[in-house]
């Protein structure tokens, strides 16, 4: 099994997962909201955006370490970049849906999410070199 997920992390699976993901979550985050089911569980929403951009911030630094001989700055460069992918959907709900509007509490969510994905990048690096 191991070896399984070796594979995965090192081939290009990785790569067209997170790109695949991202494309999904543009268009999520962008389809008006009348089209959306309303769930009444406070701050479901700000947890969804945490799940969310756990993945995302997970999934681009390891595409990122995939990537580049020397990742040092990677993982930072994809922690901002993630970030700023955020910022920049709350600003195209708010300027070009009338269903949606920027909320800065989606950004702090957005925030805990990428730092969580980060989080759990550094433990699954230390679980691959214990396990290898």
């Amino acid at each position: 099994m191991m070896q399984a997920i070796k594979r995965l992390l090192e081939g290009r699976f990785v790569v067209y997962a997170t790109i695949a993901y991202t494309i999904l979550l543009t268009f999520l985050f962008l389809v008006p909201t009348t089209d959306v089911p309303t769930v009444e569980i406070p701050f479901i929403d700000k947890l969804i955006h945490v799940v969310l951009f756990c993945f995302l911030a997970l999934g681009w630094i390891l595409t990122s370490r995939l990537r580049q001989a020397q990742p040092t700055g990677s993982v930072r460069s994809m922690l901002l970049l993630v970030f700023i992918y955020g910022i920049i959907i709350e600003a195209l709900q708010e300027l070009f849906f009338e269903t949606r509007t920027a909320d800065g509490w989606d950004i702090a969510a957005n925030s805990v999410g990428i730092l969580i994905g980060w989080w759990l990048f550094l433990k699954l690096k230390q679980w691959m070199r214990l396990k290898s």
